[in-house]
């Protein structure tokens, strides 16, 4: 089963991108969690499949995703790094056409994932310090 992987460096400890990890619509203005209406409205619609807080992992898939992929199946993985700061990482593995992966690579690995760990890393770094700037006053 192919499997699509990026990793960012975040300057926030874990529990702060943790805290942002399944508010997708912080951070990645394209993906929203299914809540079983028609309110759920979104370009992308994830449903949540597993979510351990003790491991910060976060599992998903997508009903219909935009790509030709079946099965589909992702994990975002919040590790610390020090007290302060922290790895993100996002994978998904998924079933397609072999003749695909190098394009899925592109636009899956770097259009989505890539761009969309910039957005979260940038939240979480905007959280942690409006927290510090609260803490100091």
């Amino acid at each position: 089963m192919p499997r699509i992987s990026r990793r960012t460096f975040v300057a926030a400890p874990a529990d702060v991108v943790w805290s942002l990890a399944d508010d997708f619509a912080e951070w990645h203005p394209k993906l929203r969690i299914y809540t079983g209406g028609p309110e759920a409205s979104a370009e992308l619609v994830v449903s949540i499949v597993e979510r351990d807080e003790e491991g910060m992992t976060l599992s998903y898939h997508m009903p219909d995703p935009p790509f030709a992929i079946k099965d589909h199946r992702a994990t975002i993985l919040v590790e610390s790094a020090s007290d302060s700061t922290s790895y993100v990482t996002w994978f998904a593995e998924f079933t397609a056409d072999p003749t695909q992966l190098a394009t899925l690579e592109d636009t899956l690995g770097d259009d989505v994932f890539s761009q969309a760990l910039d957005n979260l890393a940038t939240a979480a770094q905007d959280t942690f310090g409006a927290r510090q700037v609260a803490n100091s006053n």
